[in-house]
C-alpha cells in the first residue's frame, strides 16, 4: 500500500513539475538593429499630435483575434487590410505574441518577426498607423485549463502545473477562470520576481522587437503589456523596465501604459505612472453585466470611462481606449457600441475596438475561446450590429473645441491654425456647410483650410 501511494505521489509530482528553462546560450544573442525613423505621432498634453503639430484623433481596431493561437501568422495577404480605411479607421493595434517569437528560451523565430514587420508595412501602405501590442491573456495557452494565451510554456514557473492548450468551447468563461485560478496568480508572482528568468527574457524580447520596429515610419508606439496582473509596485517596476528596454532602441515613440487586468471590468484603475515621458494611458473596458446576462440593459459606460480619463488627465497625457467591444450575439450590441463612440466623440478620446479578424469563420468565429467580436464576418462583410463607419475629425490644424454627431451627420468646432496645414475630417457623405474655412472633399475626407480663428464644419444627411 505504501509503495502504491509513493508511486501515485511521484506521478503527480512529475505531472506538476517541468525542467527549469536554461538561458546559458542567451549571451551570444545580439539584436538586429535598424535605424530608427522619426516618430509619426507624439503625446502632447491630452492630445496625440503629428509631425506638423496637428491634433490626431485615433479610431481603429485590434488585429486579429485568431493571431493568439497557432499558426499565429494569420494576416496572410495585404488585401485583408483594404477595408479598414474605407471604414474610416486610421490605426491598428497589432497583437504581438511572445510564444510565437520565442517558442523555446533564447531561440527566436525570425520568420514571425518578419511576418509582423510585413503586416506593419501593409498597414502603412494603406495610411494606417500601428501600435505594437505585447499581448497576453491569463499568461499563457498552458494556463487556466489551457484557456490563456501569450507567453510561452517555458515562462510558467517549472514547479507549477501546466495544461494542454484548448482555446475552444470549454474556454468560453476564461475570464472567470482567470480570476479564480490561484495557480494563475502564482504564475504572475513568479514572473514579477523573475524566479527563473522569464521576466529577464521578456525584456530581452521587447528590446529585440523595438530594435526592428523602430524603422517603420507608421509605428506610433508600444502597448507595453496587455491586461497584466500584479500589485501596483510590481507593475510600476515592470512598466519602467519595459519602457527603458524600448527607449534604448526606439527613443521617440509613445509608450502606452495599461492598468492592471481587473481595470477592464471598471474595477479600481490600478495603474502607476512611470517616469518616462511621451506616454499615453491605454485602459480597456467591458461591462461585466453583458458577460453575465448576454445583453446590455442601457447602463451608462460614462462613469467608469470618466475615471480612466481622470488618470490620463492627472498624468497630463492622452488616453487611448485600447479595447472595447461586444460579441455579436449580445442583446442591444449596436446600442452598447454606440455608447462608447458617443463618449469618445464628446471627450475627444482615441479608441481601438476589439476586434478585426479577417480569418473569421462561422465555426471558429474569432479563433480564440469561441469569442465572436470581429467587426467583419465571412468575406470581410461588415457586421453592422458591431460597427458602422462614423464621421470624425482625423487631424485638426489647431485646437479642438467640440465635436457632436447627429444621425449620420456632425458639427465640428475648432480654433484653426493655418500654419499647421489642413484639418482633415472623415465624412463619407452628406451636405457640407462651413464657417471660417473652406472644405474640399477628397473621396471620404474633407480637407479644410482657411484663416486663423474659430472654424465650424457641419455635415448633414
Amino acid at each position: 500500500m505504501r509503495a502504491h501511494t509513493m508511486i501515485i505521489v511521484a506521478l503527480v509530482a512529475a505531472c506538476q513539475s517541468r525542467p527549469k528553462p536554461s538561458f546559458d546560450q542567451c549571451a551570444a544573442i545580439t539584436n538586429e538593429i535598424s535605424a530608427p525613423t522619426p516618430a509619426p505621432l507624439h503625446a502632447d498634453g491630452p492630445y496625440f499630435k503629428d509631425e506638423l503639430g496637428r491634433v490626431v484623433l485615433l479610431r481603429g481596431v485590434n488585429v486579429a483575434g485568431d493571431s493568439k493561437v497557432p499558426p499565429f501568422m494569420t494576416i496572410t495577404d495585404a488585401s485583408q487590410l483594404d477595408p479598414l480605411p474605407g471604414f474610416g479607421l486610421n490605426v491598428v493595434r497589432l497583437l504581438f505574441t511572445w510564444e510565437a517569437f520565442e517558442p523555446s528560451p533564447c531561440t527566436y523565430d525570425e520568420a514571425y518577426l518578419a511576418y509582423f514587420e510585413r503586416v506593419t508595412s501593409w498597414a502603412g501602405a494603406r495610411g494606417l498607423y500601428v501600435i505594437v501590442d505585447f499581448h497576453q491573456d491569463a499568461f499563457s495557452r498552458f494556463s487556466i485549463d489551457g484557456c490563456g494565451e501569450g507567453f510561452p510554456e517555458w515562462a510558467v514557473l517549472s514547479s507549477l502545473p501546466t495544461h494542454a492548450p484548448d482555446n475552444g468551447r470549454a474556454c468560453e468563461a476564461w475570464g472567470i477562470k482567470m480570476v479564480f485560478d490561484s495557480t494563475h496568480l502564482d504564475t504572475w508572482t513568479a514572473f514579477h520576481r523573475d524566479l527563473e528568468g522569464a521576466r529577464t527574457r521578456f525584456l530581452a524580447m521587447v528590446s529585440r522587437v523595438a530594435a526592428r520596429m523602430s524603422s517603420h515610419p507608421n509605428v506610433i508606439g508600444y502597448d507595453v503589456l496587455n491586461e497584466p496582473w500584479g500589485q501596483s509596485y510590481e507593475l510600476h517596476a515592470l512598466f519602467e523596465d519595459i519602457g527603458t528596454a524600448i527607449r534604448a532602441q526606439d527613443p521617440e515613440r509613445i509608450l502606452f501604459i495599461p492598468p492592471q487586468a481587473l481595470g477592464s471590468s471598471g474595477a479600481a484603475n490600478i495603474v502607476p505612472r512611470v517616469s518616462h515621458t511621451n506616454i499615453a494611458h491605454s485602459p480597456h473596458y467591458y461591462d461585466a453585466a453583458i458577460v453575465v446576462f448576454k445583453a446590455w440593459h442601457g447602463a451608462g459606460v460614462g462613469p467608469p470611462l470618466d475615471g480612466m480619463l481622470q488618470t490620463a488627465t492627472e498624468w497630463n497625457a492622452p488616453m487611448l481606449l485600447a479595447e472595447f467591444g461586444a460579441g455579436v450575439s449580445i442583446g442591444s450590441a449596436a446600442a452598447y457600441i454606440e455608447a462608447f463612440y458617443a463618449w469618445l466623440d464628446e471627450r475627444f478620446v482615441s479608441g481601438t475596438q476589439w476586434n478585426y479578424t479577417p480569418g473569421w469563420t462561422a465555426d471558429r468565429k474569432d479563433g480564440w475561446n469561441t469569442e465572436d467580436f470581429s467587426i467583419t464576418g465571412a468575406g470581410l462583410a461588415l457586421r453592422k450590429e458591431l460597427f458602422t463607419p462614423r464621421p470624425y475629425p482625423q487631424k485638426t490644424a489647431g485646437v479642438p473645441i467640440a465635436f457632436r454627431r447627429h444621425g449620420r451627420g456632425f458639427t465640428y468646432r475648432w480654433t484653426h491654425d493655418p500654419s499647421l496645414g489642413a484639418t482633415e475630417i472623415f465624412a463619407p457623405d452628406g451636405n457640407i456647410q462651413s464657417e471660417g474655412v473652406r472644405c474640399v472633399r477628397v473621396e471620404s475626407l474633407l480637407s479644410c483650410t482657411g484663416e486663423a480663428g474659430e472654424a465650424v464644419v457641419t455635415v448633414s444627411e
